[in-house]
């Protein structure tokens, strides 16, 4: 596999597609948040029970994958633990294109990302690699999808020769912590926010527990509605929603952005996805995703079985993972069998003997794949020049 993935980086399109898996366990994953949010709206109870039960499954997913980010600016030890697996990941992958040997190919990669966090964010700025995350401006950056796709080349001082420097584009399919939502009059506009100052106004609106519900980690829909009677809707409850919900982020409920600059953004990205996966000759390496999301899942889906030169790789996290991702892709609808869903190896008794997180997959794969390059090199470099 290892073989075949190095033959198809060098002659193929890069793309990632990376889900919240690799930012945990510094950040937790949705769990089963977007499974009640979605059932809730199906219960037959008041406006203001469900009000009350949408607040308190906001609450526990602000808390639980939200609020650590400004930890991520503020060198916390436990997110540069997990922020060092980011840069190691984008240095072996510029690594990997600045040996590319194709000159037909740019030396571009997409990371497609569904995380609104800011660890590829600050890792693509820690590591200097050239990226473009779609923003544009100095004092106050504006997003807009025409900054996408452009080439970058580095001219010698001396002798002006031209070469081309790897980009990365981070596309965030579900938006952003970093982003903020700016209405005028005539237009709106998505600005960059560094401070996440919005994150620290919520946090200071959070309510009282004694206005919400406890959610926990087996928490049912059912076991939800059956602990909301007696609660009335405090003010409290319906500030914090006011400012969470302005968050310029893909609430897990399925719902899209509420305001439309947000929304045409989200479905032009996905545009973007859907036609990048679509070029001859590309690869998709997908890491930290579920597939939970169905537009994502029926676009990849649709790809594969349109572009026969399209391969797409799935690092499953664990075995139990990789059934789940494998009930996702019938393998009866796949009919190029271009995709491969890759899982940890299995002890005797059946346990994972590791997991797929992000610093396993980069000493398992793309490390490796320098390594062998670097063998190669070494063993030519040793041979006489009369050999050579």
């Amino acid at each position: 596999m290892k073989e075949r993935i190095k033959d198809t980086i060098q002659d193929c399109n890069i793309n990632f597609l990376i889900g919240s898996g690799l930012s945990s366990p510094f950040l937790k994953t949705l769990g089963n948040i977007e499974i009640l949010l979605t059932k809730l709206d199906d219960q037959n109870i008041t406006d203001t029970e469900k009000k009350v039960i949408r607040a308190s499954l906001y609450k526990k997913f602000f808390e639980d994958a939200i609020l650590k980010n400004p930890k991520i600016l503020e060198s916390d030890i436990d997110a540069n633990s997990a922020l060092k697996h980011y840069h190691d990941f984008l240095k072996s992958i510029n690594s990997i294109l600045l040996r590319r040997k194709s000159t037909i190919l740019s030396k571009e990669v997409n990371l497609f990302t569904t995380n609104f966090d800011i660890f590829l964010d600050k890792a693509l700025e820690d590591v200097s690699v050239e990226y473009n995350d779609g923003f544009n401006g100095r004092f106050l950056p504006q997003f807009s999808l025409t900054n996408f796709k452009k080439s970058r080349f580095k001219k010698s001082l001396h002798y002006d020769n031209i070469s081309e420097i790897p980009v990365f584009n981070l596309l965030k399919l579900h938006g952003s912590l970093s982003w903020k939502l700016i209405d005028k009059t005539e237009n709106s506009e998505i600005v960059f926010s560094s401070d996440l100052s919005n994150l620290k106004d919520i946090q200071s609106k959070i309510p009282s527990m004694e206005h919400l519900i406890d959610v926990q980690a087996d928490s049912t829909v059912e076991t939800l509605v059956n602990a909301v009677p007696g609660k009335v809707l405090d003010p409290s409850v319906q500030t914090f929603m006011e400012a969470y919900e302005k968050l310029s982020i893909v609430n897990p409920n399925k719902d899209k952005f509420r305001h439309t600059l947000l929304n045409q953004t989200y479905y032009e990205m996905l545009r973007i996805y859907s036609n990048e996966l679509e070029k001859e000759n590309t690869v998709l390496f997908v890491m930290g995703f579920s597939f939970a999301d169905e537009h994502i899942r029926e676009i990849t889906l649709r790809a594969a079985n349109s572009n026969p030169t399209m391969m797409i790789y799935i690092f499953a996290y664990s075995s139990k993972s990789k059934a789940d991702i494998q009930s996702k892709f019938d393998s009866k609808n796949i009919k190029n069998k271009n995709i491969v869903i890759v899982g940890p190896e299995t002890k005797e008794d059946g346990d994972d003997k590791f997991k797929y997180d992000l610093e396993t997959i980069n000493a398992q794969i793309f490390d490796c794949l320098l390594e062998k390059e670097d063998t190669k090199e070494s063993a030519t470099s040793d041979v006489p020049k009369e050999a050579k």
